[in-house]
């Protein structure tokens, strides 16, 4: 069976056959503590094993989307770990993730039980955790890992949230949130009525409540916490000013920024890398996807870019009515699976 059956066999199964069924309950032993995960196992020989990062889910590492990948990734022979990552599953933005990512990666790979055949595990995650995995990688042993697949990245981080907080066209109601949870405390200080707000709308849209919780929220809350809401989520000009007032007031902010340019430090990757990237992506424009190729081609050569039409941020939402765009990202999948398959064993690089 070729590798591009293989891309195929992967849509179809996360998109016409999807398998929701959870893998097992295990745990990784670290240093700093046990790490809960979950693991599938495929059910034939193992053609290579594949960490997965779920992105910020109020669902956390448990989130239904990536198990649906996880199966898709399973069932064409790959073992699949899913780890729970702290700040990641409390949705919070900070450098410290970056640590928290490698240590677990190094900690899977080097796991008999976990990674029993040894293999140079691939990396796939999507939206800010997959920006979060690239820097890992870069700070990790240069043969460590086989091979990357990044959906919907950022490149600069900076420009990303402004893009955010500036896009009133298509603003995304989540990824909006997600940042005020992060930042607004940073420029406007401590304001558990708006926070509890933000919280509700966060909830809301990630569980799909059927009745919201936000409107019962704002009842409860006074007249100048409800206009300074409103204002955060109705006037794109005075949110970027918010936000970005408080980007620059975070503590420590030139280490943060540092650390989380992966424009900086994108020459350091030196593993395939597979690049997916929605083309009308209104949380992470695409520009940061090509910038982060243009960055990477410079220094490795192993590099696929894929701007497609077929799903919207971070989720593989596959539309098969465009079959030039189905075959595309089958390459893509190809390319990374191409460089995951029976990647040798590199526990003592």
């Amino acid at each position: 069976m070729n590798l591009l059956s293989e891309g195929l066999r992967f849509i179809i199964h996360t998109s016409l056959r999807k398998d929701s069924t959870e893998g097992a309950e295990k745990k990784l032993v670290l240093s700093s503590g046990k790490v809960p995960l979950i693991e599938y196992v495929p059910q034939k020989a193992e053609k290579g094993l594949i960490i997965t990062f779920t992105g910020f889910s109020v669902n956390g590492y448990r989130d239904k989307r990536m198990v649906v990948v996880n199966n898709a990734f399973r069932k064409l022979g790959y073992r699949v770990i899913t780890p729970q990552i702290k700040e990641i599953d409390l949705l919070l933005i900070n450098p410290k993730s970056i640590d928290e990512v490698r240590a677990v990666i190094m900690g899977i790979m080097n796991d008999p039980q976990l990674n029993p055949h040894g293999f140079r595990p691939a990396i796939f995650a999507p939206s800010f955790t997959a920006g979060i995995a690239a820097l890992a990688i870069a700070d990790m042993p240069e043969n460590a890992i086989s091979s990357l697949c990044m959906l919907g990245s950022f490149c600069n981080l900076e420009s990303s949230i402004e893009f955010v907080m500036t896009n009133d066209e298509t603003v995304d109601d989540y990824g909006m949130h997600i940042l005020m949870k992060n930042f607004l405390k940073y420029s406007i200080g401590a304001h558990p009525k708006l926070e509890e707000m933000v919280q509700a709308a966060i909830e809301d849209n990630g569980f799909k409540r059927a009745i919201p919780a936000l409107p019962r929220v704002i009842a409860q809350s006074d007249a100048a916490t409800i206009d300074l809401y409103k204002k955060l989520t109705k006037d794109g000009a005075y949110r970027r000013e918010v936000i970005m007032d408080a980007w620059h007031k975070i503590p420590d902010s030139t280490v943060w920024k540092e650390r989380l340019d992966l424009s900086k430090h994108a020459a350091k990757i030196t593993c395939p890398v597979t690049i997916i990237h929605g083309k009308d992506d209104n949380v992470i424009p695409a520009s940061q996807s090509i910038l982060l190729y243009t960055l990477l081609k410079e220094k490795n050569k192993h590099v696929h870019l894929e701007l497609s039409e077929l799903l919207d941020h971070g989720d593989m939402q596959f539309r098969f009515s465009i079959i030039r765009q189905i075959a595309n990202m089958a390459k893509a999948i190809n390319y990374f699976l191409f460089n995951t398959k029976y990647a040798e064993s590199s526990i003592n690089a």
